[in-house]
């Protein structure tokens, strides 16, 4: 029967949330990629630091968001952003930043399988939609 990368990555976070020690959690990463090389899932491999990403942070109680802005926010507005984005989400939230500056201005927040685009360039976008429609009606 073979385990599930999902099984495998929860095992592997199990094992590794109290270790201390990073030679041992080496060598307990490394006895997991042998073992799947051993039994033939060798292609799991590839896709195990997602899975044990995903598995370890939601363990932890934790999300990562990351932030698109048109330009570079200062220290305290990122801040900000972490303390309503952990307040709304009831979670510690991890943020990285992008710079687009396509943006214009507002925010684009990614996470998990979700997009919150309130950007002005998505405004003027849902305004030309909604205007050609009306048009064509």
């Amino acid at each position: 029967m073979k385990v599930s990368l999902q099984k495998y990555a929860k095992a592997l976070c199990e094992s590794l949330a109290k270790e201390n020690d990073s030679k041992v959690a080496s060598q307990k990463i490394q006895n997991l990629l042998k073992l799947l090389t051993k039994r033939k899932q060798s292609k799991l491999i590839k896709q195990l630091p997602a899975a044990f990403k995903n598995i370890w942070l939601k363990m932890h109680n934790k999300m990562e968001v990351t932030v698109i802005l048109a330009e570079n926010p200062s220290k305290e507005e990122i801040k900000d952003i972490e303390k309503l984005l952990s307040s709304a989400f009831n979670k510690e939230v991890l943020i990285s930043t992008r710079i687009n500056p396509e943006v214009i201005g507002g925010i684009k927040l990614e996470f998990d399988d979700s997009i919150i685009d309130n950007t002005v360039a998505a405004g003027l976008s849902k305004l030309k939609q909604h205007l050609t429609c009306d048009k064509v009606a």
